[in-house]
Order: C-alpha cells, then sequence, then structure tokens
C-alpha cells in the first residue's frame, strides 16, 4: 500500500506541473442513442449482463445533453423562446461552450451561407466579430473535437437535435483543425450522417457554425498506471493501455468488454462515439493518439453506437487519420474497453498526503 500511495502521490505532483488537473467537468455529452440493435441492424430490447449484444451504447448513459437559449448579451431565454422572441444563440451546460444559431434569412448568419476554410474564419468570423453578435466579439471557428459534440447518434439528416440548432443544413461543416497528415486539408463534420473526415482540401466550400468559449485541447492526459490501465484525469474515463488480442465483430467486440478484467477492474465495457474521439490527438497522425498509446494502437476500432443511418453498421475511430466513420458490424475490427474511473475509490488519501508522509 505504501508503494501505491507513493506512486499516486508522484503522479499527482507530475500532473500539477505539467498542468492536467484532476477534474471531471463533463467535456463530452451523451451521444444521444436510446435505441439498443442487434448486427443485423433490428431494434431490439436492451438486452441483460451475459446476453449478447449488452454492453451497447444506449445502456451506457454519459452526462445528459443539456442546453440554455440564449438571447442578446447572453440573456437566458426560456425553452420556448423562439427566434422570431430574440432566441439568436444557445448554451451547452455539458461543454460550456456558446454557439450561434443558424437563420433563414439571407444573413450572415443564413443556413445556406458556405465558406472555403479561410473564408470561414477570415470573413465569417471577422464579421461577426465587428458585429458585435449577440454583444460579443469572441467569437471562433470550433475544433473538430467540439463540432463533433454537436452530433447526435440516435437520429440523422440531420444527426443533431434540431429543436436547438435549428436550420442545419445535412451537409458538411468545417472545423478550425487542420489535418496533421495534409496540410491542405483541414477536418469537418457532416452532419447528414455524423460522419468525421477531411477529404477535399481547404479551398472547397462548406457551411460554418461559430462558437464561443474557451478552447479544448486537443487531447486529455494520461497517466499510465502500470497495470496495463491508462486513466485520463480530464475525462475520468480508465483505458485499456493495449488493444485487446486480435480482431473482433462488433457483437464479439461488445462481448470480449463486457467480459474484460483488467487491473483489478470488471467493469469494463466498449466506448461510445464521443468517448472513444477524445483519445484522438489531432495534432498527430499516423497513429493519431498520445505517444503514451502509439506503440499499442492499430488503426480502427469499434464502438458501443450504432449508426442510426444504417443501423446495421456502428461507428468506428480510424486511428491512423482521426476519422470516425461506420463500419459493417460483421466485419472485423480492433478493440480498446474503457471504465469509468472513481477517484474517491483510487485514491482517497491523496489529501492526506499532502498533509503529512506516510509511514
Amino acid at each position: 500500500m505504501k508503494n501505491k500511495r507513493t506512486i499516486w502521490l508522484f503522479i499527482l505532483i507530475l500532473l500539477l506541473l505539467t498542468g492536467c488537473g484532476i477534474s471531471f467537468a463533463g467535456q463530452f455529452p451523451d451521444t444521444g442513442q436510446t435505441t439498443c440493435y442487434d448486427a443485423a441492424g433490428n431494434v431490439i430490447p436492451c438486452p441483460q449482463p451475459g446476453e449478447a449484444f449488452y454492453g451497447q451504447d444506449a445502456q451506457c448513459a454519459g452526462p445528459a445533453r443539456s442546453y440554455i437559449k440564449l438571447g442578446e448579451n447572453g440573456v437566458q431565454l426560456p425553452d420556448t423562446a423562439t427566434q422570431a422572441g430574440g432566441w439568436i444563440m444557445i448554451k451547452d451546460n455539458v461543454t460550456g461552450l456558446v454557439w450561434e444559431i443558424k437563420t433563414d434569412d439571407e444573413s450572415i448568419r443564413d443556413r445556406d451561407n458556405t465558406y472555403n476554410w479561410y473564408d470561414s474564419s477570415n470573413v465569417f468570423i471577422v464579421t461577426l466579430n465587428a458585429q458585435n453578435f449577440g454583444g460579443y466579439s469572441d467569437w471562433r471557428m470550433p475544433t473538430v473535437k467540439e463540432l463533433s459534440s454537436l452530433v447526435n447518434s440516435g437520429t440523422y439528416d440531420p444527426a443533431i437535435d434540431t429543436a436547438w440548432f435549428p436550420h442545419t443544413r445535412w451537409s458538411r461543416y468545417w472545423s478550425s483543425t487542420p489535418d496533421a497528415g495534409n496540410v491542405s486539408k483541414a477536418w469537418r463534420v457532416e452532419f447528414g450522417s455524423g460522419y468525421v473526415y477531411s477529404l477535399g482540401d481547404k479551398y472547397d466550400c462548406y457551411s460554418v457554425r461559430a462558437v464561443r468559449g474557451e478552447s479544448s485541447s486537443s487531447s486529455g492526459c494520461l497517466v499510465d498506471n502500470e497495470d496495463g490501465t491508462v486513466t485520463d484525469t480530464e475525462t475520468g474515463l480508465m483505458w485499456q493501455k493495449a488493444t485487446a488480442p486480435g480482431e473482433y465483430t462488433w457483437q464479439e467486440a461488445l462481448a470480449y468488454a463486457a467480459g474484460l478484467t483488467l487491473g483489478g477492474y470488471s467493469d469494463w465495457r466498449l466506448p461510445n462515439r464521443n468517448e472513444q474521439q477524445t483519445l484522438i490527438d489531432y495534432s498527430r497522425y499516423d497513429p493519431a493518439i498520445d505517444p503514451l498509446l502509439q506503440e499499442d494502437t492499430e488503426t480502427n476500432y469499434w464502438l458501443s453506437t450504432t449508426d442510426a443511418y444504417s443501423t446495421d453498421d456502428a461507428w468506428c475511430v480510424y486511428f491512423s487519420t482521426g476519422s470516425v466513420a461506420s463500419y459493417d458490424k460483421s466485419n472485423s475490427s480492433c478493440v480498446r474497453a474503457v471504465r469509468d474511473w472513481n477517484p474517491s475509490k483510487a485514491m482517497p488519501w491523496i489529501p492526506l498526503l499532502l498533509l503529512k508522509n506516510p509511514e
């Protein structure tokens, strides 16, 4: 026990020195998927532990999606407020970000306006800030992770909560994140289905949605627990460090994760779309992941989230690039399991260690 306490005290000091805190602010919302499916895409009753297809997205809820409608100068409005009544922005209570609401009135925020990647910032964002839109002049383009957090995986065409984000085009939206593997490209999110990719180049014209608020980091702060697990101190998730041996169909991947015992824990599961994307480091390429996990990372990994448009497919993260795309559930892919980390159980003694040296 003394050795374990010493190790964690060292880790705590390292986190403080590197700027990595132990905070669980819920930086990503639940995916929005509430339905369970089988491998053929049929809707099924959500399975019980030990049954086939147990542990999929709908059974592991993340931070509930929650929004507040805002008017000029950030005035909070009732949920019943309309755009005609002054609703122009929306706050995501999970991420803390404030987003512009698109219009259908031929203004600068009209849903049909498109820009290349350069003009997205140099024209659209500059104009919003010059107009002091909403009473603010710190609008910016969202990072790819921020933009992807708006995807609702329980619906499609568009894959977003349209009651909160009206006039959203089904097409592609630019992010501010360049492609680390090709400087002529940048990342975008396709809101028809929820794909995340960087096809084409920066001179293609797509939609843009402005955001304000503290920009999220490229990736979290990972700590090697030296027991086959890694903890992300920003998201509160614990990950299987090494890729699971072999490759699995989606059904097999769910069963593998649910049956895994590792690091003294047996509550592992297959990560959902939003959880797995937090591991992507978009400043890196092939693989686009923290160096701590590079040696143990393959190309594509199953997620517990079914593609709502094509339900015989499930979502995969491709760490060779950072793409998020769907894949036929009968195909084989890699697995890295996840679990929710409870710091009160893992480190109940840290406050004491800060006060005295244990014998």
